[in-house]
């Protein structure tokens, strides 16, 4: 099902979560096992911090949105020990004042250095992320966040 994803604030939520979590979730795709089998990190539980889109440093406008103007300021992703995921993250839209541009939850699993998140916001949304011991990296459809842009790659920055 398609969602007009920029005709309101509550809508922009949505879409950039997806984009957010697609990365998140494409950096770690997958499926089922918790298991590294020597390729990834077993553990990718903690807080991790978006800190480029396409390879440029926040904030990032969302380009060729022809609705709105999305400036992402901030994401975090936390991953949880017992598999839950949450990301949220600030931003504008329209030049508005700071508010929540990004909000998804879900669950995810790990398999080798891949993490595959399902999103319960989003459902039946999954999307991929690669793990390293301290990197999330993602590529997302543009569609996510309501740009005519094929993808995004992100890149998550896990906390000391």
């Amino acid at each position: 099902m398609t969602r007009s994803v920029l005709s309101s604030r509550s809508r922009v939520v949505r879409p950039v979560a997806a984009l957010v979590l697609a990365a998140v979730v494409a950096t770690v795709a997958a499926c089922g096992s918790d298991s590294n089998n020597g390729t990834g990190p077993m553990d990718v539980s903690g807080t991790y911090s978006l800190t480029t889109v396409d390879g440029n440093a926040l904030p990032f406008t969302i380009p060729n949105t022809p609705e709105h103007t999305i400036v992402i300021t901030s994401a975090t992703a936390t991953l949880g020990a017992d598999h839950s995921y949450t990301i949220a993250g600030v931003g504008t839209e329209d030049g508005s004042d700071p508010g929540t541009v990004i909000a998804d939850e879900g669950t995810y699993s790990v398999s080798g250095s891949t993490v595959v998140f399902s999103s319960s916001t989003f459902s039946p949304a999954s999307y991929s992320a690669a793990a390293t011991s301290s990197t999330l990296t993602a590529t997302v459809p543009g569609a996510f966040a309501g740009s005519t842009n094929a993808s995004f790659t992100l890149v998550f920055e896990k906390a000391s």
